[in-house]
């Protein structure tokens, strides 16, 4: 029996719009990684969306179509960021108490954020001379606390390690507190050198520490 011609335009049809999803996945990261490449060289203000595409290899259109325009390019760069920062895995054994585990996590934030240190200060300025661009990412990407240090945490929680009045997401939000204050104002602003702001970081969890586990 012969195809109808339903049958036929169903076969047409089908691989089309995975083709479609798959081309317009691969210029959206094009975009992504050329939008982040020239950010950080030259940018936000300086950076334009013929700079970005020509770099991405791809039309200039997509990139109001696909992320409406240079801002919301910089927003999806920087929610795209903070997942890889988010799934990435803590790259240090658990450790036995909570100074331990603290000092572990503030040196490895803090080499974190210097990886990528020009990029923080193009979002940080960005924030403070524009509000719609901070309500904007804000709105996008929600501040949250690091999943992987409340684990850690709740774990030492779990081997009776902190005192009784220790609250497990009170102590995470004053890490994530501190460290954001000492990385943007310290780092960036006022160029404090890594290695006085590891330091500065290590002596704070230290005393902190003290307070909340168990001797």
């Amino acid at each position: 029996m012969g195809d109808t011609s339903q049958d036929k335009k169903n076969r047409d049809d089908g691989p089309a719009p995975k083709m479609k999803k798959r081309d317009r996945s691969a210029s959206e990261e094009r975009l992504l990684l050329a939008g982040l490449e020239t950010f950080s060289k030259f940018g936000f203000s300086s950076s334009t969306t013929k700079m970005i595409a020509k770099k991405a290899d791809v039309n200039e259109s997509l990139i109001g179509r696909y992320f409406d325009g240079k801002e919301g390019l910089l927003i999806a760069i920087i929610e795209k960021f903070l997942n890889e920062i988010r799934s990435r895995e803590l790259p240090y054994s658990p450790k036995d108490n909570l100074k331990d585990e603290l000092t572990a996590y503030v040196k490895d934030r803090l080499e974190q954020g210097c990886q990528h240190e020009e990029f923080a200060r193009i979002v940080f300025t960005q924030a403070l001379v524009d509000r719609k661009f901070k309500k904007k990412v804000l709105e996008t990407v929600p501040m949250q606390l690091d999943v992987r240090l409340i684990e850690r945490i709740e774990r030492l929680e779990k081997l009776g390690r902190l005192k009784s009045q220790s609250n497990v997401e009170e102590i995470c939000q004053e890490i994530d507190t501190f460290m954001n204050g000492l990385f943007f104002f310290e780092h960036i602003l006022h160029d404090t050198p890594k290695e006085q702001l590891s330091a500065r970081a290590t002596r704070f969890v230290a005393r902190y520490a003290d307070y909340h586990q168990r001797s």
